[in-house]
């Protein structure tokens, strides 16, 4: 079988080598992994022009990428340049979409905790972990996998996995409740993420408000000026333009 050459390094890419199709040839397993990139989803959607373009778009990221805080080795977090790192994979918060754990094929939780936790407030230390996640789950003695489903939107994989638990473990035993522990401090960290984001859309929903109701009052100052309308029509559509 003849060799291909890889889409971006150029290596000649023979039938045992690491690669992953694309539409129009391969990537080498070496040129995803600089990138940050352990799972590529949809990947005979890309071609060699759309490989490349997302190959030089994640180094980027991974070259920026200097964490801030660390939970365990399970996740990483770039509070300056508002990333995430789940093992190779380096993600921005916008690429964030929901998240689940699951215990034995159950789920625990879904979305984050249902508390609102103030943007910041789990970086600064164990102290601000709020809660358990499993608080009211019965114990069924032994539990054989535990682990984290993160959903992502707009990135190079539509989802990756956190695990916690691979083998039967005891359910009261040090290496659960440990595990538990990191699961908790994951999922505290993913909401304060959304949370973050949730705060960001808000802002920049208002501020395109603003500037829309402050186009329209020039509008009507216009219509006022050129004595189309009364001072009091003005005044009035003016208090409804800014919620007074």
């Amino acid at each position: 079988m003849a060799k291909i050459p890889c889409a971006v390094c150029g290596k000649e890419l023979g039938l045992l080598s690491g690669k992953v199709k694309i539409s129009d040839g391969a990537i080498c397993s070496n040129c995803l992994s600089n990138a940050g990139i352990s799972m590529l989803s949809n990947h005979m959607s890309y071609n060699q022009n759309s490989i490349n373009q997302l190959i030089n778009t994640r180094k980027a990221i991974v070259n920026r990428f200097s964490a801030t805080k660390s939970i365990g080795n399970y996740m990483y977090i770039d509070e300056n340049n508002k990333s995430f790192k789940v093992g190779k994979d380096i993600f921005s918060y916008e690429n964030l979409l929901s998240f689940e754990l699951l215990e034995d094929g159950q789920s625990i939780t879904k979305g984050g905790l249902g508390r609102a936790v103030a943007g910041g407030l789990l970086f600064g230390g164990v102290g601000a972990i709020v809660g358990g996640v499993t608080g009211g789950k019965k114990s069924k003695g032994i539990c054989n996998s535990m682990k984290l489903r993160i959903s992502l939107k707009s990135a190079h994989t539509d989802v990756v996995y956190i695990n916690f638990i691979l083998s039967e473990t005891k359910t009261n035993g040090f290496v659960y409740k440990t595990a538990q522990d990191f699961a908790q401090k994951c999922i505290t960290a993913l909401e304060t993420i959304n949370d973050i984001i949730q705060n960001e859309l808000n802002q920049h929903a208002y501020e395109i408000q603003s500037i829309s109701s402050a186009d329209e009052i020039l509008k009507f100052k216009n219509l006022l000026d050129q004595g189309i309308i009364t001072q009091e029509e003005f005044d009035a559509k003016k208090k409804e333009l800014l919620n007074l």
